[in-house]
């Protein structure tokens, strides 16, 4: 079941903003799709995200059967990925909270990566986490 724009954003009027499709037959979101608040698709259908995707809240994939995440893309708050088959995190990701990789294959973390919050992962991510955290400290330093 594809979900309209005009569907999307009466749902959001609705709701202060956020986008609530938990546990929906949602197979689609609308190109261009922009949320204000958390856009909850966690057990939801969907399998794919569209391109210039834009959540200034939360953003919880979690069981979904999304294997990726558009490039670029910028989640104001928390992202959870737990439980998906996404293998690898897209290039320009941006996380203004935490990042929840949790029972996920994914076992690195691309250079440009930003992250606001902390960082969870399994045991097999924990060596990339470190080398992440060592990078935005020497980052840090750098700066005038």
């Amino acid at each position: 079941m594809k979900l309209t724009l005009e569907e999307a954003n009466r749902i959001m009027a609705e709701n202060n903003g956020h986008l609530d499709l938990y546990n929906t037959e949602i197979t689609e979101l609308p190109k261009g799709l922009k949320v204000d608040g958390d856009l909850d698709l966690s057990y939801a259908k969907i399998t794919e995200l569209p391109k210039g995707l834009k959540v200034s809240g939360g953003l919880d994939l979690y069981n979904t059967e999304i294997t990726e995440l558009p490039k670029n893309l910028t989640v104001g708050c928390d992202l959870y990925l737990s439980f998906t088959e996404i293998t690898e995190l897209p290039k320009g990701l941006k996380v203004g909270g935490d990042l929840d990789l949790r029972n996920t294959p994914i076992t690195k973390l691309p250079d440009n990566l930003k992250v606001d919050g902390n960082i969870f992962g399994d045991p097999n991510l924990q060596p990339a986490i470190k080398r992440y955290y060592n990078m935005q400290k020497t980052s840090r330093n750098l700066l005038p």
